[in-house]
């Protein structure tokens, strides 16, 4: 406890008044006269020791009600914090939490209206030239600008819900940052907040020399179900490929749902629908199959019913489907390298989802290579640094390239093409024939190409493969091997795009590989998964940028703009070129779920499919007890957690600048000790 005027305890030394009185009796005594004392003297002792118990009580009183008076007037208090504010100015800022989460119901209203009427609140309880500041979950730069009381006003009447989730540690953080100068100034922050789990964070704050106090708002009771989040196990996307989505689905409530329609919309059309079931506090993940009967742009979105919170019952996702395959096969004027054209061509000569360009080596036009997925390299005897730097960027951009090595001569020169990519380097040639003895079955590429795994089929045989290090640190996958454990084919994934590598050339010496039936699914499943993998869906405030793969049709001289779905609005971002694309930023300007068109002029080049962060819908809180708790653990000695919500600002205001009041308390307690002193005097005889 503390005084706010601590000089008037020096009135306690009024307290020697009542003593002297009850030392020093002035009051004249009569004598009279009695034939017969006797009895009085008996008398006289039993009211003498009554009337000295009824003097102390008396001085007793007295002292208590000078004691209490002087404590009233000294006004004490207990502090807020354990650090008082000293410094002559004050730099406020207030934050309204307006993510969705704040459109629940209380007792008050609407949690967010109640959170800016507490805001203007908080304004009006300041003397008149304070400076305030605002911040909302949308962290827009005029947070940095201080506002007098009646632009604070007009902001805060202008706060609306927004799909932007952040940590209560950002906001803290920033303001640090920003009043980082402000040696001479007390720093207070308000946080006003319904506190959902997922956002408070306080052990993240940067610093503890501001002042922070956290408003809870606590909302009704509801229940809520979502669709968390979507994916597919494939990222690639072909046609009459049969897609497997997989949708996750929480249940933050304490009721359990059965049997409820989960649907899946393509295009507008409803294409797959199931019945899900999942337990209070507990989730589910779901599945949608369905095959891509069309090419081109596929919107969908993923729905369930459920209130209040609409904004989580879908998800939306986005991917585009290839009307066709570009293959390439490069070649040169060796015997080997035509025959190994012969095959594939063979192979792709009447296929209408795949088509097949050949070009001899010595006439290649680099600058093509980025229109192709898949790109085949018959048993080359040389690579050019100028093809192999051109070659690496297609790879790295989404290309898949598939290397059928030469023996001949000296085959250590594929190393310079292996080195690029991070594979295993050529170490040697094994002569003897090898019989392919080995098919990883497990992996995703040969899963469903076989009806049986037969232990002891015939395999094709092989005259001559080369041998390949074992480096660990590879992220090459062995697909196909030899009887003698030496691999056959193997696959590693470069940035976007695939690299394949066989140990054997496609030549008329291997042509038992190229009549087996280990061959079609094998190469055809290649130029299958030459599809760059694609992300489906991104979240809105946290994906800034999206890269658009190189595209003939683009014209870089044209605008690219971003259009919303729903309502055609659209707007221009900034864009960057490099080898991989061409790179969009759109930072902040997306702020609904939904599907976005990427365009080029009047051509729509790439889609987006955005949807709410996530963490709004885990209706979780950290009540005002544990919010304390977390703060003392924490050390925030400058913390303070407000509790009564419901009262106007105003009315502890001044608790929050000076401590907690005593002075009415000792003002009832010093009337209580005149009250009885009082009953002493009138009942005590």
């Amino acid at each position: 406890m503390k005084f706010l005027f601590p000089t008037f305890l020096f009135a306690l030394f009024a307290v020697a008044i009542p003593v002297i009185i009850h030392l020093f009796s002035f009051k004249q005594h009569k004598t009279v006269y009695f034939s017969n004392v006797n009895f009085l003297k008996e008398i006289k002792k039993e009211s003498k020791k009554r009337s000295q118990l009824k003097q102390i009580l008396l001085l007793i009183a007295r002292i208590f009600t000078i004691v209490f008076l002087v404590f009233a007037f000294a006004q004490p208090y207990i502090p807020t914090n354990q650090n008082n504010k000293k410094q002559a100015t004050q730099i406020v800022a207030i934050y309204i939490d307006n993510s969705f989460s704040m459109n629940a119901l209380s007792e008050q209203g609407q949690l967010l209206e109640v959170a800016r009427n507490k805001a203007v609140e908080i304004c009006q309880a300041y003397p008149a030239g304070t400076k305030f500041r605002l911040f909302t979950n949308d962290m827009e730069p005029k947070t940095q600008y201080d506002l007098n009381r009646e632009q604070f006003i007009r902001e805060v009447s202008n706060v609306h819900s927004s799909p932007v989730v952040v940590p209560l540690s950002l906001v803290y953080n920033k303001f640090s940052q920003q009043t980082a100068n402000a040696k001479n100034s007390d720093k207070n922050l308000y946080f006003i907040s319904d506190f959902q789990r997922s956002v408070t964070d306080p052990e993240n704050f940067s610093d503890k020399s501001i002042y922070s106090f956290y408003i809870p708002l606590t909302p009704n009771n509801v229940a809520n179900l979502y669709i968390d989040s979507c994916w597919v196990e494939v990222p690639a996307h072909r046609l009459n490929q049969e897609e497997e989505l997989f949708v996750r689905i929480k249940n933050s409530s304490t009721e359990d749902y059965n049997n409820l329609p989960l649907k899946l919309y393509l295009n507008d059309s409803i294409k797959s629908i199931t019945n899900f079931s999942v337990k209070a506090e507990n989730e589910i993940v779901a599945k949608l199959k369905y095959i891509n009967n069309t090419s081109g742009i596929q919107l969908g979105r993923t729905e369930i019913t459920d209130y209040p919170f609409t904004h989580d019952n879908n998800w939306y996702i986005s991917y585009y489907v290839e009307p066709k395959l570009k293959a390439l096969a490069i070649f040169n004027n060796t015997t080997d390298s035509n025959e190994g054209l012969k095959y594939i061509s063979a192979l792709f000569e009447n296929d209408d989802y795949i088509q097949l360009d050949k070009m001899n080596i010595n006439a290649l036009q680099i600058s093509k290579l980025n229109n192709y997925n898949t790109i085949f390299l018959l048993n080359p005897e040389s690579f050019s640094s100028g093809f192999l730097s051109a070659l690496q960027n297609s790879v790295a951009s989404g290309v898949s390239v598939v290397l059928f090595p030469s023996i001949k001569n000296n085959p250590l020169f594929n190393n310079s093409f292996l080195e690029l990519f991070g594979a295993n380097r050529v170490v040697g040639i094994d002569t003897t024939n090898q019989k392919i003895s080995g098919i990883d079955f497990e992996n995703r590429f040969y899963k469903n190409v076989f009806r049986k795994k037969e232990k002891n089929a015939i395999m094709p045989n092989i005259k001559g493969h080369l041998q390949f290090n074992q480096n660990i640190r590879s992220s090459e996958s062995r697909l196909l091997w030899f009887q003698n454990n030496d691999k056959a084919l193997s696959t590693l994934t470069y940035k976007r795009g695939k690299v394949w590598v066989f140990s054997f050339p496609l030549s008329a010496n291997n042509e038992p590989f190229a009549r087996d039936v280990l061959f079609v699914p094998t190469i055809y499943n290649i130029v299958l998964n030459s599809l760059p993998a694609q992300k489906i869906s991104f979240t809105v405030g946290k994906t800034t940028s999206f890269t658009i793969r190189n595209n003939k049709d683009m014209d870089l001289s044209q605008p690219i703009k971003i259009e919303d779905s729903k309502n055609n609005k659209t707007f221009i971002p900034s864009k960057s070129s490099s080898s991989r694309g061409v790179r969009i930023d759109f930072a902040g300007q997306i702020k609904n779920a939904g599907h976005y068109f990427v365009k080029n002029g009047n051509k729509t080049v790439a889609t987006m499919a955005f949807n709410f962060d996530r963490k709004e819908s885990d209706l979780h809180y950290i009540s005002a007890a544990e919010l304390e708790s977390k703060l003392s653990l924490l050390q925030l000695k400058n913390a303070s957690v407000i509790r009564n919500v419901t009262n106007s600002f105003s009315e502890i205001f001044d608790e929050l600048q000076n401590g907690k009041q005593l002075w009415k308390l000792f003002i009832l307690l010093a009337l209580a000790a005149i009250l009885g002193e009082v009953l002493i005097a009138r009942f005590l005889k």
